[in-house]
């Protein structure tokens, strides 16, 4: 059964990640992610798409039960999981809005980052990229993500001492945008997302600031497929 909801805003595809208790990424959970962004690629909604998690969070991050009874197989897969879907979320043409609803921990962050505008719910919750603390070193495609996502001060104050912040916290931290009521965040998203596509340039622009980061991803599956 699909975990990822989809529902259609006027346009708006809003898509729901819904794998409770946490909402963590499995190895399953990151592929079926990634094919869904991949075919909304293809097709973008009009009116731009809204990522946002059920059970009053965001993600947890990977599935931390699943990578520590990995086998080099599973790892594997959660490796490149996590790679192509983040890489999937970065080539989306369309505006793309984080409703962060809860816990963003690890590639929760990463998603808030790689969004084009992201809302964060005004309540008790951390947000941050702990993977070093965990002992999970960041996969290339965060790391680009990141790169291209946060000025370098903030790149090394987030990737190096696992730090979590609170949702007013996020703004300063360049994890979120805007602090917006709980009850309200996913119908603030929608709203965000109809007006950046209604800009006539949004989708050219968007591409012209990140070209650099979509070569970059291209140069990591090449060298992939080379090795």
């Amino acid at each position: 059964m699909s975990v990822f909801h989809t529902e259609n805003r006027d346009g708006t595809l809003v898509v729901t990640l819904d794998r409770a208790p946490l909402n963590a990424l499995s190895a399953e959970t990151l592929e079926e992610g990634a094919a869904l962004l991949a075919a909304t690629a293809d097709a973008p909604p009009e009116a731009g798409m809204v990522l946002t998690g059920a059970n009053g969070v965001f993600t947890a991050g990977v599935d931390i039960k699943q990578a520590a009874d990995a086998d080099l197989e599973m790892r594997r897969r959660l490796f490149w999981g996590i790679n192509d879907f983040c890489a999937a979320l970065m080539r989306l043409p369309c505006p793309v809005v984080a409703a962060v609803t809860g816990h963003a921990i690890g590639a929760g962050g990463i998603v808030a980052i790689a969004a084009d505008w992201t809302l964060i719910a005004d309540k008790e919750l951390k947000i941050g990229l702990p993977e070093a603390k965990a002992g999970l070193p960041f996969p290339q495609i965060p790391q680009i993500i990141m790169e291209y996502g946060l000025s370098p001060v903030w790149h090394r104050r987030l990737a190096l001492t696992s730090v979590l912040y609170g949702a007013k916290e996020s703004i300063e931290a360049e994890l979120a945008d805007e602090l917006v009521p709980a009850d309200e965040i996913v119908d603030r998203a929608v709203a965000r997302a109809q007006e950046m596509a209604a800009q006539p340039a949004f989708v050219e622009i968007k591409a012209n600031m990140r070209r650099q980061a979509w070569q970059d991803i291209d140069t990591v599956y090449a060298d992939r497929d080379a090795g």
